[in-house]
């Protein structure tokens, strides 16, 4: 077998260029704008952020670079520490909630409820909101916690237990956030966990059933192990991605009020977009930028990301021989 590996191997070598170019056309052609982004327009854009960032620029867009000056500021601005607190409640319990919520999705619909077809129905329902607006759900969610008597939380608890109007979104603005963006971007978590669930083979809940394990045992001994990749990558994936989300803490309490909903991302997007100082602006959005390598480094290496990138480009003839 080894040896006709070696003998396509080499036949492929020997082929035309020509024949080669062709053969990649189609698969060329569909990811040709995928990377224009990644490697063309994001770095481009990329090193204009950088370049802005050591410079005073403002809406006169002059470039008046002013060394290391905006970093220092940004340093000693009295709002980053509640700034840094609220991006860490945020990031932490917005994907412990988005984890733990989609697990439980997943789990119900493609495990305890028997039936395949209801299961889907149910999946499909809590994907609905995810093909409206980013807009109209925090419309929706600005009507539930609104101040006035007609907010549908206030009507709630007024008909229970008689309360008094309540401003929510003032009392209560990085919760609400923080439940906001939790609840509705479980989604793609339930995907993943759906499908990692569904792929585990039958035969072993047969087994774990014949040898007498309970529901429990199953669910800690034989699904978890299995989720164990499925939860790396959405831990670093959606991790990642939320350090730079601000979308739906602008629509709803725009980081207010007196910063305690304000997030790093928000906050850079405010300083050059609000007070049209890009230059500070810049400087404030490239401090993730370590975190986010640091973050990567330690998924690679301590969370076992690596192992998990080795076992996806390894062909099934590698995992057979390996076993």
């Amino acid at each position: 077998m080894m040896n006709d590996e070696l003998q396509e191997g080499s036949a492929a070598l020997k082929r035309p260029l020509w024949s080669k170019i062709r053969e990649q056309l189609a698969p060329g052609i569909m990811l040709l704008p995928f990377m224009l982004n990644q490697y063309v327009l994001f770095v481009i854009t990329a090193v204009i952020v950088i370049l802005i960032s050591f410079t005073s620029m403002d809406s006169a867009l002059q470039w008046n670079f002013n060394g290391l000056d905006n970093f220092k500021r940004a340093l000693i601005d009295p709002a980053i520490g509640l700034i840094i607190w609220n991006t860490v409640l945020f990031v932490c319990v917005t994907m412990f909630i988005k984890v733990v919520w989609g697990l439980t999705i997943a789990l119900s619909t493609t495990y305890y409820i028997r039936s395949q077809r209801v299961g889907r129905l149910f999946r499909m329902i809590w994907l609905l909101p995810r093909v409206s607006p980013g807009v109209v759900e925090a419309l929706l969610w600005i009507w539930i916690f609104s101040s006035g008597s007609n907010g549908i939380l206030n009507l709630i608890m007024h008909a229970l237990y008689g309360w008094e109007p309540v401003n929510w979104l003032d009392r209560y603005p990085l919760m609400i956030n923080i439940a906001l963006s939790g609840i509705m971007g479980s989604s793609m978590s339930m995907i993943i966990f759906s499908s990692a669930i569904q792929s585990i083979e039958k035969s072993y809940f047969y087994v774990a059933k014949v040898d007498g394990a309970s529901e429990w045992v199953i669910l800690r001994k034989l699904m978890l192990p299995f989720l164990k990749w499925p939860l790396t990558f959405l831990l670093v994936w959606q991790g990642l991605s939320m350090f730079t989300s601000y979308e739906s803490i602008l629509l709803l309490t725009d980081g207010g009020p007196m910063n305690r909903s304000e997030t790093w991302a928000l906050y850079a997007f405010h300083t050059a977009f609000s007070t049209l100082n890009f230059g500070y602006g810049s400087a404030i959005s490239l401090f993730i930028l370590p975190v986010v390598v640091l973050a990567m480094f330690i998924s690679y290496r301590v969370f076992g990301f690596k192992k998990m990138m080795k076992s996806a480009q390894s062909s099934p003839q590698d995992t057979e021989r390996k076993g």
